[in-house]
């Protein structure tokens, strides 16, 4: 029996960076092939009013969509000197894109949960 496995392939890369005096995400580099929009806090948009920044959840979309979401992300959250232990995970994989939650899982009480920060990812296809 042959077997005949593919090569991984990164297809989308890049490093997403959160501006705290603006309150927005951008791209700061990578592929040129998806875009990055804030995930909006609960009930934002009710009442008509503009959705406000996300609260540490990000949305990458891929432009265009994959034809399947065979894929996985690695994702590396950019740590700073008041959030050394920031990290991240991915999820709601779909062929459109996938959502990054950005966290704090050592803090004090009051700010021990999804926070805004940068962060890094590739996309691997087989």
């Amino acid at each position: 029996m042959t077997s005949n496995p593919q090569n991984p392939t990164i297809t989308h890369h890049g490093m997403i960076a959160f501006d705290f005096d603006s309150g927005t995400y951008q791209a700061e580099s990578g592929s040129n092939n998806w875009d990055v929009s804030p995930i909006s806090a609960f009930g934002a948009t009710a009442f008509g009013n503009p959705p406000p920044v996300g609260v540490g959840q990000v949305l990458i979309r891929f432009n265009p969509p994959l034809e399947n979401n065979h894929y996985t992300v690695l994702v590396t959250p950019s740590r700073t000197p008041d959030a050394p232990m920031l990290s991240c995970n991915y999820g709601e994989v779909t062929e459109s894109g996938f959502r990054v939650i950005i966290f704090n899982p050592v803090a004090v009480l009051s700010y021990q949960t999804v926070r805004n920060g940068g962060f890094s990812f590739a996309v691997i296809q087989v």
